[in-house]
């Protein structure tokens, strides 16, 4: 009974989210649109974004290989 409750709930939740996209893309444009698109600098906070979250990808994979080497040690 509680899962049935849980997946209508859950159902309709989804449901209602689904409209706000509609309700978001109309309108005039923000001041994202405005400085950063037209300007071109959006292209920058782009890569600046991925280089980060690269370098934090790069650098927890490399701890977890000497965490596995470490572990493998003892």
């Amino acid at each position: 009974m509680k899962q049935m409750i849980v997946k209508s709930l859950i159902a309709v939740i989804a449901l209602l989210a689904l409209p706000m996209r509609t309700f978001a893309a109309a309108g005039a444009p923000g001041w994202l649109e405005e400085t950063m698109f037209a300007s071109g600098k959006i292209n920058t906070v782009v890569m600046v974004v991925a280089a980060v979250l690269l370098g934090i990808t790069v650098w927890m994979i490399l701890l977890d290989r000497r965490i596995g080497r470490l572990e493998k040690r003892k």
